[in-house]
């Protein structure tokens, strides 16, 4: 379960962006989330909320927008969208691209983890 140490490198990021800006209160956080990082957002809201009790971020919400995979193809230039069929907790999925099938790629998309914006009062 890697959501644990990822919720706690976010919420000391939030907590630090909170004390320089003098925040009383965090009301909201956005976060995106490649699916390729196969973090939950179920669990990662859990654990937000389980260890910001006691600090200025507790009761604060959480925007998570999963960023979709995208690619290069360095064989045939196709640049977009490819569609998973694996669960990525059992294995690592091979990902190609879906006109040539060639696995020569560029992830361009779908592994960030990071807080785009931070509502404080």
């Amino acid at each position: 379960m890697h959501e644990i140490s990822i919720a706690g490198a976010i919420i000391d990021s939030v907590l630090e962006c909170a004390k320089k800006n003098d925040a009383k209160k965090v009301e909201e956080v956005f976060i995106e989330i490649g699916e390729l990082t196969a973090l939950n957002p179920g669990q990662l809201k859990f654990i937000f909320e389980t260890i910001t009790k006691g600090t200025v971020a507790e009761g604060a919400k959480y925007d998570i927008k999963i960023v979709k995979p995208q690619i290069n193809c360095r064989k045939c230039s196709y640049s977009g969208n490819i569609e998973f069929f694996e669960k990525l907790h059992f294995f690592l999925p091979i990902i190609k691209c879906p006109e040539c099938s060639d696995a020569d790629i560029d992830i361009i998309a779908g592994r960030e983890c990071c807080v785009k914006k931070i509502k404080i009062s």
